[in-house]
């Protein structure tokens, strides 16, 4: 789904698929959301919001179902995290 920036210091982007009613709103924290059901007036709603965080907190939080679909991180930069984490550790055991 394509997200468009936002300006907000808790939410990166926010896409919406009228087709689909989905809401997908990417947190400056990395995680990605995608909310079922929600009505276009919400969207627009959020868009035009001056807290885009405190209206997900109050209009979509816990009023949408919704799901994480924070892509896995890839495998390769899992194991350069690990061989880094595993390197700092030597070197506080030194």
């Amino acid at each position: 789904m394509l997200r468009h920036p936002l300006a907000s210091t808790a939410i990166l982007s926010a896409g919406y698929d009228p087709a689909t009613q989905s809401l997908e709103l990417e947190f400056r924290n990395g995680r990605i959301y995608r909310y079922a059901n929600v009505p276009r007036g919400v969207y627009d709603f959020l868009l035009r919001s001056p807290s885009k965080g405190g209206f997900v907190s109050r209009m979509i939080d816990g009023k949408y179902s919704h799901q994480d679909v924070t892509p896995a991180p890839a495998e390769q930069d899992l194991a350069h995290a690990l061989q880094a984490s595993l390197i700092e550790a030597g070197r506080r055991q030194d």
